[in-house]
């Protein structure tokens, strides 16, 4: 049977040999071709399967897709417990183990550059959410604004009072979202300070009857060492605001998906 070399991730040059019982893609068996300055960690896939024409038209089934993703992270579970790694994407493909040789001498220089600046560190996710009615009860402890309309309201004359609800209600739609925004910032600039990298992953659209709304969805690569800091400033943040509407989704550790970028390193 003719096979492929599917690449899952670069290690480092001295990084150990797979356990025999670790699988990856359709179950086989995974092993290193070694570099002399870094490895690539592969497997084979039947040509058959892959070929370009016939994985075009299997992309578009996600259950399909959606095994092999979780064969593919699996690999790469396995060596980010252990070491640096550089993931590659899903379906990186190469004619043969000589091929991904040479694709590892090539870039041999930049890849040992970032497994160096990834060493002693992972990836962790934030996700902070939004729940629009908790925080509209809470809303006049975080919008001068809107307190100030509050009380306003209290000493009002029911004429006055009537008009100045009106008045809040459309001003509690505005400061919702400066609200939101500000304490996205806050959260993502302190989660940041104790990081030795992050980014903002972009947002889609939520459904249009959905009761919380995803404010901030933040990578950060933390040194190891600095894990406990990260994880109490992250407490911290979440003891703050989590009573006024927001709630915080903590994820990982993974491999550093977001930061693996060779030519940023």
């Amino acid at each position: 049977m003719e096979t492929l070399a599917y690449l899952y991730a670069i290690v480092p040059a001295d990084a150990a040999d797979p356990a025999p019982e670790l699988t990856g893609i359709d179950g086989g068996a995974v092993r290193l071709v070694r570099g002399e300055r870094v490895c690539a960690v592969v497997s084979d896939v039947a040509e058959t399967a892959y070929a370009d024409e016939v994985l075009d038209a299997r992309l578009a089934d996600l259950a399909w897709v959606g095994e092999r993703g979780l064969a593919h992270e699996r690999v790469l579970d396995w060596y980010a417990e252990r070491g640096p790694v550089i993931p590659l994407s899903l379906f990186s493909l190469h004619r043969d183990d000589q091929r991904v040789g040479e694709r590892i001498a090539a870039e041999a220089e930049r890849y040992e550059r970032l497994l160096d600046r990834l060493r002693g560190h992972r990836e962790w996710g934030v996700k902070l959410w939004r729940d629009d009615a908790r925080l509209a009860e809470h809303l006049g402890e975080l919008s001068p604004a809107v307190a100030a309309l509050t009380a306003e309201i209290e000493t009002a004359p029911p004429g006055r009072r009537f008009l100045l609800e009106k008045k809040r209600d459309a001003l509690s739609a505005e400061e919702l979202r400066r609200v939101s925004a500000r304490v996205s910032h806050e959260v993502y600039g302190q989660l940041r300070g104790e990081a030795r990298d992050s980014v903002t992953i972009p947002i889609t659209a939520p459904p249009g009857n959905a009761s919380r709304t995803l404010v901030l969805y933040g990578a950060f690569l933390v040194p190891d060492e600095g894990f406990a800091g990260f994880q109490r400033r992250l407490s911290e943040l979440a003891a703050a605001f989590q009573p006024t509407g927001f709630d915080f989704e903590f994820t990982g550790p993974w491999p550093p998906y977001h930061f693996a970028d060779p030519d940023a390193a």
